[in-house]
């Protein structure tokens, strides 16, 4: 995700359901943080955006997950009681 999408999805809040709403509030790591938590076995980072692209859908089809937790958000997340 580029910086700038990062810059206008953070503080946008979508509404949902009546009077609520989740709100983006961070975005910590990307998905070069994936690639390379992903090769830290082998001392290696990026090896171009095609080979790191098949790397994160051989992931996610394989269900290696671990290094997807290297990315974290952080929502504001406003909804009624009984929701909760």
């Amino acid at each position: 995700m580029s910086d700038e999408a990062k810059k206008a999805l953070i503080g946008h809040q979508f509404p949902v359901l009546d009077k609520g709403f989740v709100e983006l509030q961070d975005v910590m790591g990307d998905d070069l943080a994936i690639v390379n938590a992903a090769r830290v076995s082998f001392l290696g980072e990026s090896k171009g955006l095609d080979k790191d692209k098949k790397l994160l859908f051989y992931l996610m089809q394989h269900r290696h997950t671990s290094p997807f937790e290297m990315v974290e958000f952080k929502f504001r997340v406003r909804a009624p009681l009984v929701v909760w």
